[in-house]
């Protein structure tokens, strides 16, 4: 008599698997990032607000294709100016006061912000972990672990 072998497809739970290990993966990279971010910047900490505001904004989600998740600074109006530079200049007035350390305050047309970029190297830092963070993660789910 002839043997038969037969096969359990998994694919509905192969897939769920995946997706849960890509949302621990993302977070997980995030996590990382928003770490590397607050440890190395090349700005000086003054009031801790800028550093302070680098955080997780919205945890790993499905979106049609795949999963996404954002982070990096919210809510500090100079975040951006920090990360990549630029030239401020007045919009109400006619100049830019800029308090100076003997207390006396002096006065320019505009202010050119040199780039310190700390969210962008964060990224180049921990992005490539990415795939290595979900295979892990695919893994401990397989064995229960996650």
């Amino acid at each position: 008599m002839a043997r038969r072998s037969t096969l359990k497809w998994n694919g509905k739970a192969i897939s769920d698997r995946m997706r849960r290990a890509q949302k621990i993966g993302v977070n997980n990279t995030m996590s990382d990032c928003v770490v590397h971010a607050k440890n190395n910047h090349a700005w000086q900490n003054r009031s801790g607000v800028l550093e302070g505001s680098i955080d997780v904004a919205q945890g790993a989600r499905e979106v049609p294709g795949g999963v996404e998740g954002i982070w990096g600074s919210k809510g500090v109006a100079y975040a951006l100016i920090h990360e990549r530079g630029g030239v401020i200049t007045p919009t109400q007035a006619q100049a830019l006061a800029i308090p100076q350390p003997d207390g006396s305050v002096r006065f320019v047309k505009s202010v050119t912000i040199p780039a310190r970029p700390y969210l962008r190297p964060a990224a180049d830092a921990h992005y490539p972990e990415l795939a290595r963070n979900i295979r892990t993660a695919f893994e401990q789910l397989g064995q229960g672990a996650a």
